[in-house]
């Protein structure tokens, strides 16, 4: 059955044809085939899906970090990315396979947003490591405003926001964070090294180190206006390990 929906758009099945909306468009198709699991595409789809709740609790975790300003697919080429890796990891058997205890080095770099991708708008080598107190340290180096960053049109100030993100994935479980910010203005002076070191983070957790641009523009007399968008929000994940 299908039902005529807001702006006469259709959703749902007639007979062998399908209707739905994607992206604001309306989409027609056949209706899918159904096939029979093999015993090894069933641990794949299984596999697959619990990457799906793996990101899942991760974005969602991540909301004040991302405040809604990802591209459309970026769930989507998380879950993938996150699938890969775990495909990767062949020292154990798939189902065994968890965030935890699998190599999730390939989301580092992973931009948040493929509008404007980070790499773009900073060329900082920003490096991150962790020591055995479960410390997260992130090293800055001297930063030249006007030649490291990439400033909008009519912008002349930024933030450089560091978020660590410390999670375990268990049904209620309390999670750690911290968070960096260095101001940064574009005719501004040249800024010395930094480095930031975070409280000890808990043990056997997934720690997840993201960056972003915060761009706004002064006013001495009212406050900050923020300027970042759906189509402006440079981030990206820095690094990825465990504690």
């Amino acid at each position: 059955m299908a039902r005529v929906l807001a702006k006469n758009s259709i959703s749902g099945l007639v007979g062998k044809v399908v209707y739905k909306t994607l992206n604001g468009a309306q989409i027609i198709q056949s209706r899918p085939k159904k096939f029979k699991q093999t015993a090894a595409t069933k641990v794949s789809s299984a596999a697959f899906l619990q990457c799906s709740q793996w990101t899942k609790t991760l974005r969602l975790g991540l909301t004040p970090f991302l405040v809604g300003l990802t591209d459309s697919f970026m769930y989507r080429r998380l879950t993938g990315q996150c699938y890969q890796a775990l495909l990767s990891a062949t020292t154990l058997p798939i189902d065994q396979r968890t965030f935890l205890n699998t190599d999730m080095r390939a989301l580092v770099g992973f931009e948040w947003n493929t509008h404007s991708p980070f790499a773009h708008f900073c060329t900082l080598p920003i490096t991150t490591t962790r020591n055995a107190q479960r410390q997260v340290t992130v090293t800055l180096p001297e930063i030249y405003p006007t030649t490291d960053l990439q400033f909008p049109d009519h912008t002349s100030h930024a933030e450089l926001l560091v978020y660590v993100y410390a999670l375990n994935f268990e049904p209620n479980a309390p999670t750690a964070d911290a968070c960096w910010v260095l101001p940064i203005a574009k005719n501004g002076p040249t800024l010395p090294p930094a480095v930031w070191t975070t409280p000890p983070l808990p043990e056997n957790y997934a720690v997840v180190v993201s960056a972003k641009l915060l761009y706004y523009e002064a006013n001495r007399l009212t406050a900050r206006h923020y300027v970042n968008s759906k189509q402006l929000n440079p981030a990206r994940i820095l690094w990825m390990g465990t504690t």
